[in-house]
């Protein structure tokens, strides 16, 4: 009796076993499953983070660049020109500095100096002293010189909007029979021309094509180192 009492006591034991690692792997496999989970969506996290800072770092540095880059600048001789007043007793002493696209854009206005020269010259003949003597004055002709040394260059500005085609009138008729036409007769017409318009086939009507952007003047600004009017 004493040996089946332990043979009993021992495979009750041996049935508890199994029953308790079942239990361990329902409880840890949950645990495991979610550090996992959580280990991923951390590591996810990190790297889209560490990517987005990338790519920000790259976009300042871009823009580093862009503004560390060294302008370029054309100097011209000093003019001395007789202006527009009455009796050209006025004349202007003016230097110029040009800030240009690049530097072919620096070696095209040295290759073209004398147009280029001829140009500006030309321009400040034609103006008066009481107009340089203003800021307005001054910046118009900057702006007139950056033009006219641009075109020199080739460049042409933007053209302007075309002005829209005059409407055509309307012909009033000119003879009484035109006048008396019958309600019905006019009916009829229009009837005819709806049913011709529905046999036409109609045209696919194409989008116009975007065009490209006006390419900018080379000349960029325009700066005087001397501005002198006597």
């Amino acid at each position: 009796m004493a040996e089946d009492t332990k043979k009993s006591a021992g495979d009750g034991q041996e049935e508890a076993k199994p029953k308790r690692s079942k239990k361990m792997l329902l409880i840890v496999g949950p645990l495991l499953l979610l550090l996992l989970g959580g280990g991923g969506g951390a590591g996810w996290y990190f790297y889209a983070k560490s990517k987005a800072d990338a790519d920000d770092e790259n976009i300042e540095a871009t823009k580093q660049a862009d503004a560390g880059k060294p302008k370029v600048f054309s100097n011209l001789d000093p003019f001395v020109v007789n202006l527009a007043d009455d009796g050209g007793d006025r004349l202007i002493q003016l230097g110029v500095v040009l800030e240009v696209a690049d530097t072919k854009a620096a070696g095209d206005i040295t290759a073209q100096m004398p147009a280029v020269r001829n140009a500006i010259l030309l321009l400040l003949s034609a103006k008066q002293s009481s107009e340089l003597l203003t800021l307005p004055g001054k910046q118009a002709l900057a702006a007139d010189i950056a033009l006219a040394t641009g075109g020199v260059l080739g460049w042409k500005p933007a053209p302007k909007a075309a002005d829209a085609p005059a409407q055509p009138r309307k012909v009033k008729a000119d003879t009484q029979a035109a006048a008396e036409q019958s309600k019905g007769e006019r009916e009829d017409a229009n009837a005819d021309e709806a049913d011709a318009d529905e046999e036409k086939p109609k045209k696919s009507v194409k989008k116009p094509a975007a065009k490209a952007p006006h390419p900018p003047n080379p000349v960029a600004g325009v700066h005087f180192s001397q501005f002198l009017v006597q």
